[in-house]
């Protein structure tokens, strides 16, 4: 890991802790005796309507369908989610028309609190992780995806907001499409989500959901019309009933998957920030 790398590291890691320690204060995880007792788990079905998205060069429309899933074990807290692309067969101006069909994204975290047995709290920070999230996409005309993210990470009760996911991570790329940073340790990122009920209507009620993904330091940037750092954040209103969920989101992005926003590519300038638009219906498993 060279000094710049271990530099922005700390930045990022201080940073994080500094903001940790001086927000409002937030009420401790008691760590119970049996760690099962509370044990849950989730699912929703998914259908996305994607316009302007960006997830290569250049942008694309597609209709997708989408499992999601999560829950707690003890001392592992889990998220996921498997995306079907292309489902109608209408992304005709994006490789994902009879390509890349496949995307899965994996974030398991193991509490630090449960496997010491120890209350780990302090101010806002209610539960510390050890974190990770494993991205994967099937291969294409260019390759596959395979790229393992591994840090530290929080629930942190944040103003307004509530319980909200903070991690920063290392990143391990196993696989890019080819890319020249395959098979390293490759960058950092830093990682924000949240879920926050704020207009109920009976047992109904309308959330302001979304993450933030900050990916920075690549050595990638060094490749013509590659950069350094990529942000996306997705910003999204939904209403839930108990069984069904439907929502809007945009999504903001800037030189989304490290291609550098207007530098030449394949076929023509690059098209990798602005803001895309999500639409969803969910049925609640």
């Amino acid at each position: 890991m060279t000094l710049k790398k271990q530099s922005a590291l700390a930045a990022a890691s201080g940073a994080l802790v500094a903001g940790l320690l001086f927000s409002s204060a937030a009420s401790a995880v008691e760590v119970p005796e049996d760690i099962h007792a509370a044990d849950y788990h989730w699912m929703n079905w998914h259908l996305y309507r994607g316009i302007d998205q960006r997830g290569g060069p250049y942008k694309f429309d597609d209709t997708y369908f989408e499992i999601e899933f999560g829950g707690r074990s003890g001392a592992l807290d889990f998220f996921g989610y498997v995306d079907f692309l292309d489902i109608l067969g209408d992304s005709g101006n994006s490789d994902k028309n009879r390509g890349d069909n496949f995307f899965a994204d994996i974030e398991p975290r193991l509490s630090i609190d449960y496997l010491t047995g120890t209350d780990l709290s302090v101010g806002p920070v209610k539960e510390w992780y050890f974190a990770f999230d494993l991205l994967m996409a099937d291969a294409g005309e260019f390759g596959g995806l395979q790229v393992l993210w591994s840090g530290i990470g929080t629930d942190t009760e944040l103003p307004w907001l509530g319980k909200t996911g903070i991690a920063v991570y290392a990143r391990y790329v196993g696989e890019n499409y080819g890319a020249k940073n395959e098979g390293s340790w490759d960058g950092y990122v830093a990682h924000i989500n949240w879920f926050k009920p704020f207009y109920h209507i009976g047992d109904d009620f309308i959330a302001f959901q979304g993450y933030t993904d900050y990916e920075f330091a690549s050595d990638l940037g060094d490749e013509p019309g590659r950069s350094s750092d990529s942000f996306q954040s997705y910003l999204g209103i939904w209403y839930h009933s108990k069984q069904w969920a439907v929502g809007y989101g945009a999504k903001v992005y800037r030189n989304m998957t490290q291609f550098e926003d207007g530098a030449e590519g394949f076929n023509g300038p690059q098209d990798t920030t602005g803001v895309g638009h999500y639409f969803n219906l969910t049925y609640k498993i």
